[in-house]
C-alpha cells in the first residue's frame, strides 16, 4: 500500500517538473553575494531599537506641539479677524443709515427704489 502512495507521489512530482515548470518564465541566473549574518547580542539590538523608537516618539511629539501652537495661533487670528469684520460691518450699516437719513433730510433721492429698501 505504501508503495502505491509513493508511486502516485513520484508521478505527481514528475508531472509538476516536466509539464508545468517549462511554462513558467525562467529567472535570470545571477550570482548572489554570499553574506555571513552578523550575530549581535539581543540586549544591544533591543536597546538600539528602543533608542530609535524614543527618538521617533520625541520627534512626533515635537511636531504635534508645533502643530498645536500653529493651530492656536490661527484660531486666535480668525477670532480677531471675525471681531474686526463684525465691527466694520456694523460701521458700514451705521453709515448707510446715516447717509439715508441725510439724503431724506435734504430731499435728495436715496438711489434705492421705495419698494426695495437697503438692509
Amino acid at each position: 500500500m505504501i508503495f502505491f502512495y509513493l508511486a502516485i507521489l513520484s508521478g505527481g512530482i514528475f508531472f509538476a517538473i516536466k509539464l508545468l515548470l517549462p511554462h513558467f518564465p525562467k529567472a535570470p541566473a545571477t550570482s548572489l553575494p554570499v553574506s555571513i549574518p552578523v550575530v549581535v547580542p539581543l540586549e544591544d539590538t533591543t536597546g538600539q531599537v528602543i533608542e530609535k523608537l524614543e527618538m521617533m516618539l520625541a520627534e512626533k511629539n515635537s511636531n504635534i506641539l508645533r502643530l498645536q501652537t500653529e493651530l492656536n495661533i490661527q484660531q486666535n487670528q480668525l477670532r480677531d479677524f471675525d471681531k474686526i469684520r463684525t465691527i466694520l460691518e456694523e460701521e458700514v450699516l451705521r453709515l448707510r443709515e446715516q447717509n439715508r437719513m441725510f439724503r431724506s433730510e435734504l430731499g435728495l433721492p436715496t438711489g434705492q427704489p421705495k419698494d426695495n429698501p437697503v438692509t
